[in-house]
C-alpha cells in the first residue's frame, strides 16, 4: 500500500486514535497523582483540554470519510435512488461551502494580532495553535467532502433517469 492510499484510508483515524490515548493517560496520570500522591498536575488539565480540541476536529474530518455524520433523511428517504444521488450531491456542494467559509475565517480570526500575541495561562503554548484545529480540521473535512461529492457524481452519472 502506498503512503499517499494509506494516509487517504487512515490519517484521521491514526491521529484521532493518538490524541485519544494521550488523552486517557494523562486523565489517568492526573487523577493518580491527585489521589493518590496527593498532587495533581497544574498542566495536565490544559493540555488535555488542548488535545481534547483537537480529537474533536480530526474527529469530525474521520465522520466525513466515514460517511458516519448523523443526518436527517426524511426527504431523502422517499426519493428514488437517482433523487437520493442527486440530494447527497447538493447537500455535499452546501457543505463544502460552509467548510471553505469556515477556514477561511478561522484563518484570518487566527492572524489577528490579538489572538496571535495570545499564550496559554499553565503551559505558555501561543493560542494560536489551539485555534489551528478548526481550519486544520475544516480543511481535512472539506477534502472528504470533495472525494464524497466525486463517487456521489460517478454514481448519478451510471445510474440511468
Amino acid at each position: 500500500m502506498s503512503g499517499l492510499k494509506w494516509l487517504n484510508e487512515n490519517a484521521e483515524r491514526a491521529l484521532a486514535s493518538l490524541l485519544l490515548a494521550a488523552i486517557v493517560l494523562l486523565i489517568s496520570g492526573n487523577v493518580f497523582m491527585r489521589y493518590i500522591m496527593n498532587a495533581s498536575l497544574s498542566w495536565g488539565e490544559e493540555l488535555t483540554l488542548w488535545l481534547f480540541v483537537w480529537f474533536v476536529w480530526i474527529g469530525v474530518s474521520y465522520a466525513f470519510h466515514t460517511g458516519e455524520h448523523v443526518r436527517i433523511t426524511v426527504l431523502r428517504d422517499i426519493l428514488s435512488d437517482r433523487g437520493r444521488l442527486i440530494v447527497d450531491a447538493i447537500v455535499a456542494v452546501l457543505v463544502l461551502g460552509f467548510l471553505t467559509m469556515l477556514t477561511i475565517e478561522c484563518i484570518k480570526l487566527i492572524r489577528m494580532p490579538f489572538v496571535a500575541s495570545q499564550s496559554s495561562v499553565v503551559l505558555g503554548l501561543p493560542i494560536p495553535i489551539l485555534y489551528a484545529s478548526a481550519p486544520v480540521g475544516a480543511a481535512l473535512s472539506a477534502i472528504r467532502v470533495v472525494q464524497h461529492l466525486l463517487r456521489t457524481l460517478r454514481l448519478i452519472a451510471q445510474t440511468k433517469t
